[in-house]
């Protein structure tokens, strides 16, 4: 609720990540709230679909598998977040196989230093995860020439349990700017995924609100 009061302002879905509880009963009182879902799995996905067969579903996570490819292109997924070129073209062949647009959104590396734990930090490029941005054009433009590919979105995730939220701004102005880059060369984004990771209480923390984010957020967007 708070999420959603929030970011009311913007055209906004809100998806929570299947991994972090994928308690059927959970996910039902999710569903019926309005939530959006992210999954790493097929077996996350067929949880999803088992409690909101209609739901808006984004399906992130390393080295899909083609058979998860396949699953999520058969059963509706809203997009699927690339982390990386070779996965991209495995994404394409399975597309092409079975006649099927693969809707996507690539995952970017900012290279954005977050204060928290090295063990989840993720928008670093020492952390490899995502695609670097710098290099990220060159993806894109690969995906605007494939048939069997339709470009939704950029995705961008740094860290989780994040206290500090000025890495957020951090990352979206450089998301920004590759998003106006790509413009120039006629590929339009339809939505910015910013990512997840705001801070809970564990002991001390004194974490923030998804209003603080916004806040943070809503000049630049």
């Amino acid at each position: 609720n708070a999420y959603q009061k929030a970011f009311s302002i913007f055209d906004t879905s809100i998806c929570y990540a299947i991994k972090a509880n994928s308690n059927l009963a959970i996910l039902n009182l999710l569903a019926d709230a309005g939530a959006g879902f992210d999954v790493v799995s097929q077996g996350e996905m067929q949880r999803v679909l088992t409690v909101a067969k209609n739901a808006k579903i984004v399906f992130s996570g390393v080295a899909k598998t083609e058979t998860e490819i396949e699953f999520a292109l058969t059963n509706g997924v809203y997009c699927l977040n690339v982390e990386s070129f070779p996965e991209l073209k495995r994404i394409a062949l399975v597309a092409e196989r079975i006649n099927h647009i693969a809707p996507i959104s690539l995952r970017v590396n900012p290279d954005v230093d977050v204060n928290t734990h090295p063990y989840i930090s993720t928008g670093l490029k020492e952390n490899k995860f995502g695609v670097a941005i710098d290099t990220a054009k060159e993806v894109y433009l690969f995906a605007q020439k494939h048939k069997f590919i339709a470009i939704k979105g950029v995705d961008c995730h740094i860290g989780s349990q994040l206290i500090d939220i000025s890495p957020y701004k951090d990352a979206l102005v450089k998301v920004l700017a590759l998003v106006d880059d790509l413009k120039q060369s006629g590929i339009i984004i339809e939505h910015i995924d910013i990512g997840g990771g705001l801070g809970v209480k564990y002991q001390d923390e004194t974490p923030p609100e998804p209003q603080d984010l916004v806040n943070l957020l809503k000049t630049i967007l």
